[in-house]
């Protein structure tokens, strides 16, 4: 996928907490309000839309790019 499709892409939990992964970072959902959160650090990375998906753009710009 190229940068500009994954910025404009909405994600799911599992596909979100995989690229964190392949960046060394361990993610997890949160259970009171389903925010995608470094394990590590307790940084919230990304907070889910109605439709319970994430940004890309928001887990890009955690991730550094």
């Amino acid at each position: 996928m190229r940068y500009w499709e994954a910025c404009e892409a909405q994600v799911t939990a599992e596909e979100a907490i995989e690229e964190c992964r392949i960046h060394q970072i361990e993610a997890i959902v949160r259970d009171s309000d389903s925010a995608l959160v470094d394990v590590t650090t307790g940084n919230v990375i990304a907070h889910p839309d109605e439709q319970a998906n994430y940004s890309g753009a928001d887990i890009l710009e955690y991730l550094g790019y």
